[in-house]
């Protein structure tokens, strides 16, 4: 009875351990790979038939069939899985000298280049055995690269004049920069009036002064009636006096205004400094406006130089007009 029952519970947990793993199967099936039961080791269970008393009945041991195989054969097709790759462990953290950037310079070269720039002299080294200091090229770079611009520009910057050495001056190292391209057109510094420019004005008012001191006390007198004096002057500060003669003072002024003003040209004491703002627009405008407006404002000095002898004129008639009013009474 015993062997009896022993065999049917054994016939019974085959058959519930069966179901169990074609319900495993159609699971993992639908879930696809991601199922725990391809991931755990001891998932492919056995089935055991016997009994449970040893010696009574021997166990067999069936395999249950790969999952994988049951996959493949229920979708139809293989499916791979790359595994991992494990990247090398990086040994830069413990390397405790790294290897030097090759676009970097050394400490020298950044020292030749801060006494280049600073524009100082390339002193000889003490001991004769010693080289030439190194070149500031870059170690990506050839040395014999004669058309590089920046090694032009260090060498430039390194040598020296030798009479500039012995004067102590400084050369410059950006002298020789824009030799490829014209110099920029600029305008000369004004130079200083002379002193002949300067007494102009003075020369201006002695001159009017004296042609009108001629013509009031020469040329006047001898066509004026004789006996009135200076009252003929003085009735001009109240009345409009008829006895002042008429005299081609008028022509004797316009010649004088014209001579001088000649000379004035002719001299080249009509030069004239535009405003800052002008000058800088002079050289934007079209062909003819500069010349024009130079001119003009050259005219306008003489203008303004010929209104100032009148100014000059007016004031010498009134102060003849004044005094003769004082000498009359």
């Amino acid at each position: 009875m015993s062997t009896a029952a022993a065999r049917a519970e054994a016939r019974r947990r085959a058959l519930r351990e069966r179901g169990t793993d074609r319900l495993a199967k159609l699971t993992t099936s639908a879930r696809g790979e991601d199922s725990p039961v391809y991931n755990t080791p001891g998932s492919s269970c056995l089935s055991r038939i016997g009994t449970l008393q040893p010696g009574s009945v021997s166990v067999t041991e069936k395999p249950l069939p790969n999952p994988t195989s049951n996959l493949e054969n229920f979708v139809g097709e293989e499916t791979y899985v790359p595994s991992p790759s494990r990247r090398a462990p990086s040994t830069s953290a413990f390397n405790p000298t790294p290897a030097a950037d090759p676009s970097t310079w050394s400490q020298e070269q950044q020292m030749e280049f801060m006494r280049a720039l600073m524009g100082a002299a390339m002193t000889p080294p003490n001991n004769p055995s010693q080289g030439a200091p190194p070149s500031i090229t870059s170690p990506g770079q050839s040395t014999s690269a004669p058309d590089d611009p920046l090694a032009a520009l260090m060498s430039s910057l390194t040598q020296m004049d030798p009479q500039a050495a012995d004067a102590g001056a400084v050369p410059n190292p950006f002298a020789n920069m824009g030799s490829s391209f014209p110099p920029p057109q600029t305008s000369s510094p004004p130079k200083p009036p002379s002193a002949l420019r300067k007494l102009m004005p003075l020369i201006h008012l002695l001159a009017t002064w004296c042609l009108l001191a001629y013509y009031v006390l020469v040329s006047e007198p001898r066509t004026a009636f004789a006996g009135q004096g200076w009252q003929r002057w003085a009735d001009l500060a109240w009345r409009k006096s008829g006895a002042v003669q008429a005299v081609p003072f008028f022509w004797a002024f316009t010649t004088l205004q014209l001579v001088l003003h000649s000379w004035r040209v002719f001299s080249g004491f009509d030069t004239i400094q535009p405003p800052m703002l002008l000058a800088m627009a002079l050289p934007q405008l079209p062909k003819p406006l500069p010349a024009i407006i130079l001119n003009g404002m050259k005219y306008m000095q003489l203008g303004g130089a010929m209104l100032d002898d009148l100014a000059a004129l007016v004031f010498a008639l009134g102060m003849i007009v004044w005094v003769a009013s004082w000498l009359s009474n």
